[in-house]
């Protein structure tokens, strides 16, 4: 009671007063504070809209050029699935220009250092088709993996498309290289590569029971090289791979397929890759090379290459003049050599010319490159 009675009296007194009245006033400057304050923020801008899905993801699809009304998959996906840990994983995507503009892979990027790829370097016309082969190397990672390629398409437009790949290496097999390698090959040539198989999973038993058949210009051999026993199990085993010397020139892309007892895992793959060359071969072209419309007293240029299995030096050209002639490489030692051919014509009219290209392989060997070019007013 006594409490009620001083807390009136302060209210009703002068310096009890004040106090009030300073407490309502900064109560109404608050509420005008956070009222101005609301008003003031700008209204919540709606989300922007879903970015579509990349257009050239469809040139990837397998059936785009039967359907191609289908829309585009915001990823390519392939998956490699279950494989030997140390496998090289290879897979080619055909791509199809199904536009009514060229065009070309200008880049591809990767997402992880285990990855590779070869891609067609031509503009692809309208109706045209092109390759992009990627590997994975499972040497990397062990257990389940997924990696990335950014692969940009244009020149106009321009936009990227999205492959991704999947694998899981499993440390039960091991493979030692991951492929079959042959590298560059001269033709004729009989050569031969080995792979490593190793297991050493549960499966006391296990075994390679068969090779399916081949395809590819090449003989295979398994043997079997050492097992653990019936107590500590596993088993080595050692393919060989022979070229054969009439392989044609070109390049050399095959699976094997190993068939073994395991019931998870009853089969396995190795890729087998590499390119089988003439003993000394020039391209594009396949020794001939154009060049059209020149006018007189101006000149145009073509690049060539002159390959070979194993570096060469070029000792001499024949068939040289002022009107035709050819810019000698740069490094004198390479299995690949660049030559540059310029016509110059003097008068309009229709010239063909046989240039021989003498190196120091085997004594001499030889390649004939014919020009013809036309020169104009």
């Amino acid at each position: 009671m006594l409490f009620r009675m001083r807390y009136r009296a302060q209210l009703v007194s002068p310096g009890g007063g004040w106090r009030m009245r300073r407490l309502y006033w900064l109560a109404i400057g608050l509420a005008a504070s956070l009222v101005a304050g609301g008003s003031a923020s700008p209204p919540a801008s709606p989300p922007p809209p879903p970015r579509p899905n990349p257009w050239p993801n469809k040139l990837f699809l397998p059936d785009i050029a039967n359907n191609r009304t289908q829309p585009a998959p915001p990823v390519v996906v392939y998956n490699f699935g279950e494989v030997p840990h140390g496998t090289i994983c290879t897979h080619t995507f055909k791509i199809t220009n199904i536009y009514d503009i060229p065009l070309q892979i200008m880049e591809v990027r990767t997402s992880s250092a285990s990855l590779g790829f070869v891609a067609t370097t031509g503009i692809l016309q309208p109706n045209e088709t092109g390759e992009l082969t990627v590997t994975m190397n499972t040497s990397w990672f062990v257990g389940s993996r997924s990696e990335t390629f950014h692969v940009k398409i244009g020149p106009s437009p321009v936009d990227h498309a999205v492959i991704q790949v999947q694998a899981r290496s499993n440390t039960d097999t091991k493979i030692n290289p991951g492929a079959v390698l042959f590298g560059t090959v001269a033709e004729g040539t009989k050569t031969s590569r080995e792979v490593k198989i190793e297991y050493r999973g549960r499966w006391r038993d296990w075994k390679i029971v068969e090779v399916l058949p081949v395809s590819g210009p090449f003989d295979v051999q398994v043997s079997e090289t050492s097992r653990g026993g019936p107590l500590w199990g596993g088993a080595e085993y050692r393919v060989t791979v022979h070229l054969k010397p009439n392989a044609p020139t070109g390049p050399i892309s095959d699976l094997l397929t190993l068939k073994t007892n395991d019931p998870a895992n009853p089969t396995m793959q190795l890729a087998v890759t590499g390119m089988v060359v003439a003993p000394l071969e020039i391209f594009p072209g396949r020794g001939r090379v154009r060049l059209d419309g020149v006018p007189i007293g101006q000149f145009d240029t073509k690049r060539i290459y002159v390959r070979a299995a194993k570096p060469f030096k070029i000792e001499e050209i024949r068939g040289t003049d002022d009107i035709v002639s050819v810019e000698p490489p740069k490094d004198a030692s390479l299995p690949c050599q660049v030559l540059i051919i310029k016509f110059k014509p003097t008068r309009p009219g229709v010239l063909t010319r046989q240039l021989r290209i003498r190196t120091d392989l085997d004594g001499g060997t030889t390649a004939v490159l014919t020009v013809e070019a036309e020169g104009v007013k």
